[in-house]
């Protein structure tokens, strides 16, 4: 389970990515050449998809425009065709041994391939040469955490490979989120908050976002999480995520039924909607709500919609527990019932 945790939990493809510059420290002897505040921020993986600030289809352009070998073998990866890149990469290095950008995109390549193994040799050999280079952490991080039979012990060191990279640079954003869903994976709900809402301030990626509401519903924070999931769907008014886990907050977060219904009726009703698996999911959830429903007596249907809060008295109940059990997954509460 833990192997397929990077950029899953319902998260789509990363398509724009904006980040803040890095300040320019003076270099140390050794250290990498590349400046990351100036070049293409492709250098960074989930594993599951390459962070690009522009579209693939701008990327095949530039590949066929630039004369600039370095631009070519990045617009590979941005053009998101990994044999090209690892075959292009492999050819550049046999003319110039331990080119850093050559060696990063063939790790890059290999790690977008799941070729772990060999991806976190290359990074070895980056790292040698030029110390330094963020992804290399990354890349390692990632062969940890996908190397056969990990263990707990193996997560937690890849862990702080992330860590390592994300810190290595304010570009990182990639080691960022693999870290903050590990952490979320793990059980630290608070961390990965912190590390997401990190993320954010670097990235205004909707991923990022999402990943924030995530951990939010995580740590009980759930008027946090819907105002999260509520700017994202405006953002992208189509977002099958937001809607399906706003639906989540409404249900098991706030016990509003009909809030509920509402999103995931949306969400189905969208014929934008490519995403079989969240339909999927949507419509399961959306009829177990209206089983819940419409499987109570008239009366009580008409009285799902919540109650106007009341001034406090010395006769008010007293309150009961949360919908959603202190620490839990609202997706997890699902399988539950």
């Amino acid at each position: 389970m833990l192997k397929l945790i990077v950029l899953t939990l319902s998260l789509a493809q990363l398509t724009a990515c904006v980040t803040t510059s890095e300040t320019k420290a003076k270099k140390r002897e050794g250290a990498a050449n590349i400046l990351y505040s100036d070049v293409p921020i492709v250098h960074q993986t989930s594993g599951r998809s390459i962070m690009r600030e522009i579209s693939r289809d701008s990327w095949v352009q530039i590949r066929n425009a630039t004369k600039s070998e370095h631009t070519r073998l990045y617009a590979a990866l941005g053009a998101a065709e990994w044999d090209v890149a690892i075959s292009d990469a492999r050819a550049y290095l046999q003319l110039h041994p331990r080119d850093e950008v050559g060696l990063t995109v063939l790790s890059l390549g290999l790690a977008m391939k799941h070729n772990y193994s060999l991806a976190a040799y290359y990074a070895k050999l980056l790292e040698e040469s030029h110390p330094g280079n963020p992804e290399v952490y990354n890349i390692q991080g990632l062969a940890i955490m996908n190397k056969p039979g990990p263990t707990v012990d193996d997560y937690k060191e890849a862990m702080k490979n992330f860590q390592t990279a994300f810190d290595s640079s304010s570009q990182q954003v990639a080691s960022g989120m693999n870290l903050a869903h590990l952490q979320l994976e793990m059980g630290n709900a608070q961390a990965s908050r912190d590390t997401f809402m990190a993320v954010r301030e670097r990235c205004n990626c909707t991923e990022a976002s999402l990943g924030y509401g995530i951990a939010l519903t995580r740590t009980q924070e759930f008027a946090k999480a819907e105002s999260v999931f509520q700017d994202v769907l405006k953002k992208e008014p189509h977002s099958t995520y937001a809607r399906y886990y706003l639906a989540l907050v409404a249900k098991y977060g706030r016990n509003d039924n009909q809030a509920a219904m509402k999103q995931l009726t949306a969400l189905l009703d969208d014929t934008t909607v490519q995403n079989v698996d969240m339909q999927r999911k949507a419509n399961f959830l959306l009829r177990r709500i209206q089983a819940q429903v419409y499987g109570k007596p008239k009366e009580a249907i008409a009285a799902e919609k919540p109650e106007p809060k009341q001034k406090p008295n010395n006769k008010a109940p007293v309150p009961q527990a949360p919908v959603n059990p202190q620490g839990a997954d609202i997706e997890q509460v699902i399988d539950a019932e």
